[in-house]
């Protein structure tokens, strides 16, 4: 099985040659692999690239690509894709050049890999893990919140570790993935890599690592833009998934269910129906709109089939709808209308509406169009 370990730099003059060379040592007795280095380098000026070929004349599996510094996503997205393309990877491994990733810990990387794991983390956040003490607090809170920012934000619990570069995949997650990704050039493309990766059902697995400082040369973090970009990829992901995913369909449809109810609702209310009464018309006939807009579009990978089941679900819909309808939605209009009069229902079928909007994506995703 071929391994790539991908190593992007610029400016790691004093630390990339002892990087290579414990590597080396590290997996000289791991045979079931093959090991090959690939250092990309964004023609680092302090001539980084220039002493990694220096080294290839006497190790043959260490690799050189090098490119214009465009930034840490760019550098690993140019080195899968050579990586998978020129030298036949089955599992990339990425760590940084600057000695704070222990080399020694990369082979739990592969047996992880080995034991059914695709895509495996190291992580500083679980038991085993830990971040330098000498950091400054400011640095420690950059980290520390950084990661928690992306966790809950994502609501990816699971995974204790977004943003740290020391990991390991298999090829298919970059072949599946490479697309989605690479408009992210700085730090956040950890971020969206392993996020797409786990949309596209990746087993993600942790690895504990005891993260280390830098003893040369100089991070490359620029704290303030670090945290707004992942602020930025958070906001605009979620906004993505509610306009893209069954939720916003959901809105789509329970919003021409409202305009039918609520144009049905004003019509019998102005022909001296009562306000409860005229809300119950309306709702039966945005009911019926709702439940085939839904199995049509909103949840089409679940969608309902054969007569049979169509009656039956139909059946289902209304009574969990209609006790949305009279209970939340129509109680809330007949409280209203009874504490304040009659005037102001229009404003109490808008609150029932927003309650029921609730009750109904949890019904419909849980009960009716259930997985």
């Amino acid at each position: 099985m071929k391994v790539v370990v991908i190593i992007p730099t610029y400016n790691e003059r004093e630390n990339i040659i002892v990087l290579l060379k414990q590597l080396d040592t590290v997996f000289l007795n791991l045979k079931r692999y093959t090991i090959s280095y690939l250092v990309v380098d964004d023609t680092s000026p302090d001539g980084t690239g220039d002493l990694v070929k220096e080294y290839q004349n006497i190790h043959g599996n260490v690799h050189l690509i090098t490119g214009q510094k465009e930034g840490l996503g760019k550098a690993l997205l140019r080195g899968m894709t050579y990586a998978v393309g020129h030298l036949q990877a089955d599992i990339l491994l990425q760590m940084d050049a600057d000695l704070s990733h222990d080399p020694t810990t990369a082979p739990k990387f592969l047996q992880a890999i080995d034991n059914g794991a695709d895509f495996v983390v190291g992580s500083r956040y679980i038991a085993g893990g830990s971040i330098p003490e000498n950091w400054s607090m400011i640095r420690k809170v950059y980290s520390v919140i950084g990661n928690a920012i992306v966790r809950f934000g994502l609501w990816h619990p699971q995974v204790h570790d977004w943003t740290g570069g020391y990991r390991a995949y298999t090829k298919k997650y970059y072949l599946d993935n490479r697309e989605k990704v690479k408009g992210y050039s700085g730090y956040v493309f950890q971020i969206a890599f392993l996020h797409s990766a786990i949309h596209d059902g990746a087993r993600i697995t942790e690895v504990p690592i005891r993260f280390t400082d830098r003893r040369f040369g100089h991070s490359k973090i620029a704290p303030a833009e670090y945290i707004f970009n992942i602020y930025k990829y958070i906001a605009v992901t979620k906004i993505q998934e509610i306009i893209t995913g069954s939720f916003g369909k959901f809105l789509v449809v329970g919003g021409v269910g409202f305009i039918i109810n609520a144009v049905i609702l004003i019509l019998l209310h102005n022909a001296r129906w009562s306000a409860t009464l005229a809300n119950l018309a309306g709702a039966a006939v945005a009911i019926f709109s709702n439940y085939n807009l839904n199995n049509l579009w909103t949840f089409r990978h679940q969608k309902i089939i054969g007569i049979g089941q169509y009656f039956v679900k139909l059946l289902q819909f209304y009574a969990t709808s209609s006790f949305g309808v009279v209970v939340i939605q129509t109680g809330t209009i007949w409280a209203g209308v009874r504490v304040t009069g009659d005037r102001f229902y229009f404003l109490f079928f808008l609150i029932g509406t927003s309650l029921l909007l609730i009750w109904n994506y949890v019904i419909y995703s849980k009960v009716i169009w259930k997985r």
